[in-house]
């Protein structure tokens, strides 16, 4: 366009040049220029001028054709371009643009757009740099002077994320794991092998991801399109951590909020979903099927050969059977349980530490009891010696003190025992994969005793059973139960009411 105005003095200052296509096989170029609205129509002399010029400046091999489109400017062609934008530059945000939120005004060639953007999505952005490039964008398609702003609209949100296919990547050999499924709660058939967060670098389809959750939050928007358009819809997002994190989004129907009400930080799940870039620019998971999950621990034949066999030695621990008091009554109904607690014998047990981190303190106490055939028939109990005395405010709320654990095993000894007792039980406990479990594996470690049991959270089963209550507290689940716990915050106390727990949320 330079050598085009330096020729003929500005005269056709006025036109921009739109596209320059080559067909190889025809050999013909086509060169297509753009002039505005402003003008009724280019003259038959000047069109012949700008075509002579273009053969002889460009001397091309082949033929060489020049067209001329006028720039009509319209709200209809303005949002297709504006749609267009994000096709080609911002394809992740696609699914934030609506055309019916995006407004324009003209004035000669001046125009002025509007468009609303949800309020995350607003905070997120660089604003100044998208409409410079948005600028730019429809400078090339229109002759027109573009005045560009962002607002924000709280409602404006996607009903659907759609990943296109030539975002995916080629396929490749995936690096899984293994957890344990405990419990379906979005859809179900969930593999449980996962692939690692920090292998997903790319846009892909159908992943299968666990993690911790943190950040839980519920948030509403207002669909926009379709039979449901006015209507309030929720979508919860959090960030899911397998050792690296990705931020996750879910968009929950009604029958499904009670099932997403029980989830809370904390809580590891293995999910379904696509991964797309989201609208902070980054790698975002876009959730369809979510179950309840657990670490499982894979054994290699190497890591097999650090672990001894426990050698024959005293106990120390105090291992009692338990006797119902209760009197047989021929016609009360018998309690029936599910396969889980008929064909496995579990040990439902708790822990007193020191502190919180498994790395820096310490077990002050185990309790636990044995579940056979629907029937508590044995008690584990015992006190352990720390090597650090124990904190003045977890003495005021496990009312264990120096005193008491002085002459205490150590948990060397302590650990042997519950080792040997569980051997072959599924592992229980309340939010026992979160804490107890940690402590547990830990101490086994440091003396050679791998607890590779199967593990279930008896909390993780309250949250999943529909049992209603303020919280999810121990002592607030054995309540609603119409159970009783007693002394609570010693570990047999609490191991005992975790089992009458399991065993009546059990029963069929």
């Amino acid at each position: 366009m330079r050598a085009l105005n330096k020729k003929f003095g500005d005269k056709y200052s006025y036109l921009k040049l739109f596209e320059v296509v080559y067909d190889k096989r025809s050999q013909v170029c086509t060169f297509t220029f753009l002039y505005p609205h402003t003008i009724s129509d280019m003259e038959s002399e000047d069109r012949k001028e700008i075509e002579n010029f273009v053969k002889e400046y460009f001397s091309l091999n082949g033929d060489v054709r020049v067209k001329f489109k006028k720039s009509f400017l319209d709200e209809k062609l303005i949002r297709h371009e504006v749609k267009n934008f994000f096709e080609e530059k911002h394809k992740s945000l696609l699914p934030y643009f609506k055309e019916e939120n995006l407004s324009s005004t003209f004035e000669g060639l001046d125009v002025k757009i509007t468009l609303e953007l949800n309020k995350d999505l607003f905070a997120m952005i660089d604003k100044e740099d998208m409409i410079k490039e948005m600028v730019i964008f429809l400078s090339k398609r229109f002759i027109a002077n573009f005045d560009i702003s962002f607002v924000k609209n709280e409602e404006v949100l996607p009903d659907e994320v759609v990943i296109e296919e030539d975002m995916l990547p080629s396929v490749k050999r995936t690096m899984r794991y293994e957890v344990n499924i405990e419990a379906d709660l979005i859809g179900s058939g969930i593999a449980p092998k996962p692939e690692y967060i920090k292998d997903i670098q790319k846009p892909k389809s159908a992943v299968i991801l666990a993690g911790v959750i943190s950040g839980f939050t519920q948030k509403t928007f207002v669909r926009k399109k379709g039979k449901k358009a006015g209507e309030e819809g929720i979508y919860y997002t959090f960030t899911l951590n397998d050792g690296d994190k990705i931020e996750c989004i879910y968009f929950c129907g009604k029958t499904n909020l009670k099932k997403m009400e029980s989830l809370t930080d904390g809580h590891m799940i293995v999910c379904v979903g696509d991964v797309n870039t989201g609208i902070s620019g980054k790698l975002t998971y876009y959730i369809k099927k979510i179950a309840l999950a657990s670490p499982k621990i894979v054994v290699s034949a190497i890591e097999e050969q650090t672990f001894e066999k426990p050698k024959k030695r005293k106990w120390v621990a105090s291992v009692e059977p338990i006797v119902t008091q209760s009197q047989s009554n021929l016609f009360e109904n018998k309690v029936v349980y599910n396969d889980n607690i008929m064909t496995h014998t579990f040990v439902v047990f708790d822990i007193e530490t020191t502190g919180l981190d498994p790395e820096t303190c310490e077990i002050t106490e185990i309790g636990a009891v044995k579940i056979e055939n629907g029937v508590i028939k044995e008690r584990f109990s015992s006190f352990v010696k720390p090597t650090v005395p124990i904190p003045m405010e977890v003495q005021l709320l496990t009312h264990i003190t120096d005193e008491m654990v002085k002459d205490a095993p150590s948990i060397e000894n302590v650990i042997a025992d519950f080792y040997d007792w569980t051997r072959g039980c599924v592992l229980s406990g309340y939010n026992v994969i979160g804490f107890d479990m940690k402590f547990i594996k830990k101490a086994g470690q440091k003396y050679n005793y791998r607890f590779d049991n199967d593990v279930v959270d008896t909390m993780i089963v309250v949250r999943t059973s529909g049992l209603r209550c303020s919280n999810y507290k121990l002592g607030t689940v054995v309540s609603a139960l119409g159970l009783t716990l007693e002394g609570a915050h010693r570990a047999y106390n609490d191991a005992h009411a975790t089992a009458q727990v399991l065993l009546a949320l059990s029963k069929i």
